[in-house]
């Protein structure tokens, strides 16, 4: 199965698929591929970074730019960094390579889209034949499903976030709905993410 996890920006994309990996790995699945939650300085998302979801090794992949002259480009777009770069693509490489059950895609973006990023190994990450979570932004989903291809077994899971609000109370509400997504049994554990 193959499922999309999209919304806009800050709407819970990356904590709903944190959600997921806990219920995989609670019912022993083997999880990997790479999470990537925003980074805020004072309450203020400046970033990301890259976790790879086997090892648990963490870089920096993006970071908004600076007045700082080390920076290069817009200040209201994301600089992508070389280390969370190379762990992220090593991470979906390894998922792929020692068949993980669930492999986890965060985040393919414009960059993909336009042949760059972590494009070729989440390529390969969806096509490998195992479970894949990609998270996209609303706004492009239709350009993915045309890039990397529409499989039968495709779900979409739109606005991430108000699902988990809804049943963040209620876990065994939460674990139905997340079972009815993904057509298998599901158990989470009881803390927030």
């Amino acid at each position: 199965m193959r499922m999309l996890v999209t919304g806009s920006p800050g709407c819970g994309k990356t904590a709903f698929c944190q959600r997921v990996i806990d219920s995989a790995r609670l019912d022993g699945s083997t999880v990997g591929g790479v999470l990537a939650p925003a980074v805020c300085f004072d309450g203020i998302p400046i970033g990301a970074d890259a976790i790879d979801l086997a090892t648990r090794e963490s870089a920096p992949i993006a970071r908004l730019a600076s007045g700082d002259a080390s920076f290069a480009g817009d200040a209201n777009r994301p600089v992508i960094m070389r280390p969370g770069l190379d762990l992220a693509r090593a991470a979906l490489e390894r998922a792929v390579r020692q068949r993980f059950e669930l492999i986890v895609v965060d985040e393919f973006g414009p960059l993909e889209l336009a042949g760059g990023g972590i494009r070729q190994e989440a390529v390969d990450a969806w096509n490998c034949g195992r479970e894949v979570l990609l998270v996209v932004r609303a706004g492009i989903v239709d350009e993915v499903v045309r890039a990397l291809g529409r499989p039968p077994d495709l779900r979409v899971v739109p606005e991430a976030r108000p699902l988990e609000r809804q049943h963040s109370a209620d876990p065994v509400a939460f674990d139905a709905t997340l079972s009815g997504i993904c057509h298998r049994p599901a158990r989470l554990t009881l803390s927030r993410v």
